[in-house]
């Protein structure tokens, strides 16, 4: 859409901004665009209709906007009647549920920021606008939290636009540009250490070495005085960073090393696939520090051979080995990445353009990005064409994503044909994961013969691979089956065990979300004080690896919610917040509406209300079933 919109002008009849002040706007040759439509409650329904992405009741519309007036229908039949003038010729709105229905070629910015180009999106004249910006709404406590939520979720987009367009510029050797959007993404989340780390990137990239170090002094007294911690060591590693993209440099690494193991870099065709080759063999064995020398070692052959084909190869190798292999280094791995993708684009090499792309998606789905992580995933199948192992693990990090925002239908049916692309192509590690996604969802769902059926096949796959560090993950989700079954014994077997391993390999995403599980066990117990200590400490061990499962961390802040608000947990409020806060702005919607439940439950105006409105769109009866009562 953004493409048509930017190349085809004369296409185009006008777009809806509804980032910074709301507007409706015209291209020329079209006549006088009409007055937008008049008070704010058009425009909040304009606004709910495109975020929702679908069909909303007028009833429900008719509570949350115009509940309050002395006739609500006609209320929202007079709304309606401005939004149809305003929309004239771009857009039509009708039935019931009601529906907006975009002409061809009319441009959303708030779409374009989810699943558009990244230059599309920094182009919109409202970018870096708040949603609906000034404009309050006036006798809805639900309708106002509902508009905190998206307004969250739009800033975390705008978020992703800034990192992503930073990269990519930095990737095709603009590390000017890199350096005006990182500053603007550190602004918009100062306490996030990735924009930091990346700011630092582009001015040594730029080189401005001093301003590099001025700004990894800052980020460390930023994050002593407001999070009371130091950073992780990337940060520091940045600044032994190079621009990949100059002439002649070498690809450095947290400790500044140059070709491997302080050798130089391969000088034959063959020396450098050598190169790639056994690094790519060391990390199938474990040895990652060793996959790393040799894979740097043949990005710095490649380049100074001049070859873009083997430099996409190589590149690409090492950024999927430093997103599986190595724990805090997934920025300098979406760095290589991208450099992959302009090498690959030059040399036309489609296969390592699809890879790279299936990681960039992986990246965001794990940060909960998931709009600019199904971008990702679209390039990764149109470039990977029929290639059923990379289709089943693009099924398998896209299912995860489409279930984190509660889209159960879709997730299904894409992790289905994963788990089929996986057998196909004799992918048995893509077939567990696959399936513990699947049996994760039926958890969701509260189905629990499914959910066993694929958590059974799935640990059996990994236990015959010898996956030690994946197998915590569909053991605590098995784990919480029986728990829910009221199979005591069964369960804590499963969560003591999920928790052990996970110990036992390093892995704090994976071990927080059994300490959750015990804590769920504990409650089931009745023992409150087990349950509290480890549902506190649940979330604080996924936070101590920056690069962890976001999902994780949403599953164990809305555990913790549900355990203290019941009980009047001092605190339980706050929590509430946090939760909220946290799964608004990654477009987690069941968990959005969770935290309603949870507002709910502590008695909140307005906090049913928008609860109910929430869970009324989500496909999900263990969700309907849960009360909303205020």
């Amino acid at each position: 859409m953004a493409r048509e919109h930017r190349g085809r002008r004369g296409l185009t009849p006008g777009a809806v901004a509804l980032l910074g002040p709301p507007a409706i706007r015209r291209a020329e040759p079209h006549p006088p665009a009409p007055p937008g439509p008049r008070g704010s409650k058009a425009w909040l329904l304009l606004a709910y209709l495109v975020l929702a992405g679908r069909g909303v009741p007028r009833s429900r519309l008719t509570g949350l906007l115009v509940g309050d007036a002395d006739d609500p229908g006609a209320a929202l039949r007079w709304n309606l009647s401005q939004l149809r003038r305003a929309l004239d010729g771009l857009a039509d709105v009708g039935g019931d549920p009601l529906v907006l229905d975009l002409r061809p070629g009319t441009v959303v910015d708030v779409r374009v920021l989810a699943s558009g180009a990244w230059a599309d999106a920094l182009a919109l004249p409202g970018f870096g606008g708040g949603l609906l910006e000034g404009l309050t709404p006036r006798g809805s406590a639900a309708l106002e939290l509902w508009l905190a939520a998206e307004r969250e979720r739009v800033a975390g987009l705008t978020a992703a636009i800034l990192h992503e367009g930073a990269h990519a510029r930095l990737a095709r050797g603009d590390a000017a540009g890199a350096v005006d959007l990182a500053a603007r993404l550190v602004a918009a989340e100062p306490l996030a250490e990735r924009g930091h780390e990346l700011w630092a990137r582009a001015l040594v990239a730029a080189g401005d070495r001093a301003g590099a170090e001025r700004r990894v002094a800052e980020c460390r007294a930023l994050f002593r005085r407001e999070l009371g911690v130091e950073p992780s060591p990337s940060l520091a590693a940045a600044l032994r960073s190079r621009d990949l993209a100059g002439p002649g440099t070498r690809v450095a690494g947290p400790g500044g090393r140059q070709g491997g193991t302080g050798s130089t870099a391969p000088g034959t065709p063959a020396a450098v696939d050598a190169a790639v080759e056994g690094g790519e063999g060391a990390a199938h064995v474990g040895a990652y520090e060793r996959a790393i020398d040799l894979l740097r070692a043949g990005v710095d052959g490649a380049r100074d051979l001049g070859e873009d084909a083997r430099l996409a190869t190589a590149l690409g190798a090492l950024g999927r080995v430093l997103v599986h292999g190595v724990r805090g280094s997934d920025e300098e791995a979406v760095a290589v990445l991208h450099q992959a993708l302009v090498a690959a684009r030059r040399s036309g090499s489609a296969d390592v353009a699809a890879r790279a792309a299936l990681e960039l998606g992986h990246v965001e789905t794990l940060r909960g990005r998931y709009p600019r992580a199904g971008m990702w995933f679209r390039r990764s199948r149109e470039l990977g064409g029929d290639d059923a192992r990379l289709r089943a693990w693009v099924g398998v990090f896209d299912g995860i994503g489409r279930s984190d925002q509660a889209d159960y239908a879709g997730a299904a049916a894409t992790l289905a044909e994963a788990t089929e692309d996986a057998r196909s192509a004799g992918d048995l590690r893509a077939e567990a994961y696959a399936l513990t996604a699947l049996g994760r969802l039926r958890v969701l769902r509260d189905e629990p013969g499914p959910a066993l059926a694929a958590l059974d096949r799935a640990c059996a796959v990994a236990q015959d691979l010898g996956w030690t560090s994946f197998l915590p993950f569909p053991r605590s989700q098995r784990a919480e089956v029986l728990l829910r079954a009221g199979d005591l014994a069964g369960a804590e077997a499963g969560f003591e065990g999920a928790y052990a391993l996970a110990c036992q390999v390093g892995d704090p995403c994976w071990e927080g979300y059994a300490l959750r599980g015990r804590g769920l066990l504990a409650a089931a117990r009745g023992d409150d004080a087990a349950a509290l200590d480890l549902l506190t400490a649940a979330p604080g061990a996924c936070r101590r690896q920056r690069d962890a499962h976001d999902w994780v961390e949403a599953h164990c802040l809305d555990a913790l919610c549900g355990f203290a608000v019941p009980r009047e947990v001092p605190g339980a409020a706050a929590w509430v917040d946090e939760l909220e806060g946290f799964a608004a702005r990654r477009g987690m919607r069941e968990l959005v509406a969770r935290a309603g439940l949870h507002r709910a439950a502590l008695g909140q105006p307005g906090a049913a209300e928008h609860a109910a409105a929430l869970v009324a769109g989500i496909d999900n009866p263990a969700l309907a079933a849960a009360p909303t009562r205020g």
